[in-house]
C-alpha cells in the first residue's frame, strides 16, 4: 500500500492480496475517497453472484467493501439470472444512493432494468426491482446514466435511447431520445462547452472495435453524428 502508480493491463489487487473483481465497473467519488462497482465474476458459471464495491484514497491502492448487492431469492435478480453494468449514482435531493444495472436470464432473452438503494455508499443496497417507465419495465440491456449540471439524471441505452429519471432517480418519466445510434452499445455521455456527447461501440460481441460518438446541444436532439 501508498504507491500511487495507476498500472494498466495487470490485475489490480486489493488489501487482502486478491484479484480487483469488478467488471463493467462503475466509479465515482464520494467524499476523500473514490468507490468502484462492478460484477463480481467467477470462472465457472457465468450467472449473477453480486455486485462488489471497491473504495481507494488514489486509484491505486483498493480496499474491498464487500458486495454491494446480493443474489436475491427470487426474481430478477434471483437463482440462474445475470446481474451486468452496476451504475451508482448519488442523488443530492435524498442523500441516497441510487444503482441501476441490466438484469437477465442465463440465455439474455428476458433484459429487464432494475433498481436499488442504500443510503451509504459502503453500505448493502437493496434491491427494489424493475426501473419503470409508464407503469412498465425498460427491458434493455446495454446502458450507462448521466447526471446533468442542475442534478437531473437520465438513463442511457443501447440504440441510443435516452431516459430521463424522476426527480428522486427510482423511476423514468420521460423518453428524450429515441434510436440516435442503431446499432450502438455500452452508452456514455458527458458535457462540456453547451454540448452533449454520447459515446457508443459497435456490436462486435467481445471483439474490439471503433467507437464513435454524436454530439447535439439539446438531449432531445437533433444529434450529429461524428
Amino acid at each position: 500500500m501508498g504507491k500511487s502508480y495507476i498500472y494498466n493491463g495487470v490485475p489490480w489487487f486489493d488489501q487482502n492480496g486478491e484479484t480487483v473483481n469488478a467488471h463493467g465497473a462503475c466509479l465515482l467519488k464520494e467524499g476523500e475517497k473514490y468507490y468502484l462497482f462492478g460484477e463480481y465474476k467467477t470462472d465457472d458459471v457465468n450467472k449473477y453472484i453480486g455486485f462488489s464495491c471497491y473504495s481507494s484514497d488514489n486509484l491505486a491502492d483498493w480496499y474491498f467493501e464487500g458486495l454491494a448487492l446480493q443474489p436475491q431469492n427470487e426474481g430478477l435478480l434471483g437463482p440462474n439470472r445475470i446481474g451486468e453494468r452496476p451504475k451508482v449514482i448519488k442523488n443530492h435531493n435524498t442523500g441516497k444512493f441510487v444503482m441501476l444495472m441490466h438484469t437477465d436470464d442465463l440465455k439474455y432473452m428476458d433484459p429487464c432494468i432494475g433498481v436499488a438503494t442504500c443510503d451509504r455508499i459502503d453500505g448493502t443496497f437493496e434491491f427494489q426491482g424493475p426501473l419503470l417507465f409508464n407503469g412498465e419495465p425498460i427491458r434493455k440491456w446495454d446502458m450507462g446514466t448521466f447526471i446533468d449540471e442542475d442534478g437531473t439524471a437520465y438513463l442511457l441505452l443501447h440504440e441510443g435511447d435516452i431516459y430521463r429519471l424522476s426527480d428522486d432517480y427510482l423511476t423514468a418519466v420521460e423518453k428524450v431520445a429515441e434510436n440516435i445510434a442503431p446499432g450502438g452499445e455500452s452508452p456514455a455521455m458527458f458535457r462540456q462547452d453547451g454540448n452533449y456527447f454520447i459515446f457508443f461501440s459497435n456490436k462486435t460481441s467481445w471483439e474490439r472495435n471503433d467507437n464513435y460518438y454524436l454530439v447535439a446541444k439539446d438531449l432531445h436532439g437533433p444529434w450529429k453524428n461524428q
